[in-house]
């Protein structure tokens, strides 16, 4: 196959970077020499998750991107790859050499399942094995180890919401939801249902928040959204519905309905505190604080947001979600700055959304997308219009990358109060922005 050749070629060239022979690489996963070259020649495929993800361990590629579903579902122009920077810059580009040091992509082999009630699309990365078990699985048991093998794929999924295209991950979330229902969860043995049921609640929750947050289709996502909450409930999952209340917040503060969008981001901070991961407990406060600034109110922004950075420089426990919700000191600054351009404090939001961009990892590319907008809009604020035009190209080029909508309705917006200026760099944003907003439209006509 096509794909086995491109995993293959990645492979060797991570492991001549690394200055290693196929023996070596082959003694350091428990494989021979032999299988290495059948590898990197295309002539075998990578079988199984817990291989590709020693591999890419010791080859030092990303996990996150161990699958190809931005490949196997890109639904817009093709997606460029972040790499990581310890110092990225104000307009830096996104775009990178497939093979540049410290980033890279094992396309994972995807098997047909057949026809399983309710299915519509192959499913990505699972092993011959638990491909074996789910393919008889419409009405018949699952095993355990296929049930995890889907969680760690999905996992995979959860994470990649920091820099893949919106439409693509959408597309994969919805034919995960598809999957595990056509499985039937409520008729396998306990153990096996509640993975599947904890799947189901993330695939449906990472969809939902997609299509509300980054393709502004809160009216689609409703139906994700209630699915998740139901499911997290019925297995107790604080995290999945702190998540969901969390990101209903959103469209309903891009809507106008700033009590409303106060009112899901408390309760998300309430569910979060009954059992969630500290990064979720975290995230849930800077949002209730995002929101608080949305309607005004500056003591609660700074409660929140002191309480979010209390809770995130103690001891982290885990990311059980991962993805959405990912929260450090970094995304704090991110938060305080655009809360204090929501309350008209442009000159002191400024050093917080220098130090958010400096810090925030280059593959967070829709964090950045959210600093570099919030910046664009503390400057023309404070006046310094050319400045406020940078960070906006900065911005598109990250929105076009992700499919932001918000971040193109708020350059949008940006443009508008900039364009009576007649300056050059506020004609150059319009045009970048038409630019944008045609590959975008594009990319979002061809969701599922």
């Amino acid at each position: 196959m096509e794909i086995d050749r491109v995993v293959g070629g990645r492979l060797e060239k991570a492991r001549r970077r690394k200055g290693w022979h196929q023996g070596e690489l082959g003694a350091a996963v428990g494989r021979s020499e032999s299988w290495v070259s059948q590898i990197e020649r295309g002539v075998a495929s990578l079988d199984s998750v817990a291989m590709a993800e020693r591999l890419a361990r010791i080859v030092r590629l990303e996990v996150e991107f161990l699958l190809a579903f931005d490949v196997r579902y890109s639904a817009g122009p093709k997606a460029t790859r972040p790499v990581r920077s310890s110092g990225p810059v104000a307009g830096s580009s996104v775009d990178a050499p497939p093979d540049a040091e410290g980033y890279g992509v094992v396309l994972r082999r995807v098997f047909t399942l057949g026809s399983l009630a309710g299915l519509t699309t192959a499913v990505t990365g699972l092993s011959p094995d638990a491909h074996a078990q789910i393919g008889r699985a419409s009405g018949h048991g699952v095993d355990r180890a296929a049930a995890e093998e889907l969680r760690a794929i999905g996992a995979a999924y959860r994470r990649s919401y920091r820099s893949f295209p919106a439409s693509s991950l959408v597309t994969v979330a919805h034919h995960q939801v598809q999957l595990v229902l056509s499985l039937r969860p409520k008729d396998q043995p306990v153990g096996v249902r509640e993975s599947l049921l904890a799947h189901l609640a993330e695939m449906a929750a990472l969809a939902g928040a997609l299509l509300a947050i980054d393709l502004g289709d809160p009216e689609l996502a409703e139906g994700y959204l209630d699915l998740g909450y139901q499911v997290a409930k019925e297995t107790g999952s604080a995290e999945i519905r702190a998540l969901i209340l969390a990101g209903r917040a959103f469209p309903a503060a891009f809507g106008g309905d700033g009590e409303s969008a106060l009112d899901y981001a408390l309760a998300a901070v309430d569910t979060a505190g009954r059992g969630a991961s500290v990064r979720m407990r975290a995230w849930t406060s800077a949002v209730a604080s995002e929101m608080y600034a949305s309607t005004g109110d500056e003591h609660g922004f700074r409660t929140s947001l002191e309480e979010a950075r209390r809770v995130v420089s103690g001891p982290v426990d885990d990311e059980r979600w991962g993805g959405i919700g990912a929260f450090d000191l970094a995304k704090a600054d991110a938060y305080e700055g655009s809360d204090l351009v929501r309350l008209g404090r442009f000159a002191e939001a400024l050093p917080a959304l220098d130090g958010a961009i400096g810090r925030l990892p280059a593959e967070m590319v829709r964090h950045r997308c959210s600093a570099f907008v919030s910046r664009a809009e503390a400057y023309a604020g404070a006046g310094e219009v050319e400045a406020a035009c940078a960070d906006g190209h900065a911005a598109l080029d990250l929105a076009e990358h992700v499919q932001h909508q918000e971040t193109l309705r708020r350059v949008s917006a940006l443009h508008r109060g900039l364009r009576p200026r007649g300056t050059a760099g506020a004609r150059a944003l319009g045009e970048h922005l038409v630019d944008v907003r045609t590959v975008m439209r594009s990319a979002t006509r061809r969701l599922v």
